[in-house]
């Protein structure tokens, strides 16, 4: 799995990389999910993030969606605000 550009983005940089590195394998694992098979991934990669002390905070959060969704296709926007929707709901 060869990085993505939006990783190496300069804005990003006081972001720890094990944080972004648990990210990009949350990229790679789900994206092929179904919107069915979403959900249970996300509670899956929480528990998964919990396990091993890696956690966002909400200003993290917000700063990497918008890196990563000026890389993005406007389908993949629209996937990532989904996302970032289920999330908020099950906070």
């Amino acid at each position: 799995m060869t990085a993505p550009e939006w990783i190496n983005d300069p804005a990003l940089a006081g972001i720890d990389k094990a944080k972004l590195d648990f990210l990009q394998m949350m990229v790679f694992e789900g994206k092929n999910l179904t919107p069915k098979e979403m959900l249970p991934f996300l509670m899956n990669l929480a528990k998964r993030g919990k396990d091993n002390a890696v956690s966002f905070s909400k200003e993290e959060m917000e700063l990497i969606v918008a890196v990563v969704k000026k890389n993005s296709t406007t389908e993949e926007i629209a996937r990532m605000d989904k996302i970032m929707k289920l999330m908020q709901q099950k906070k």
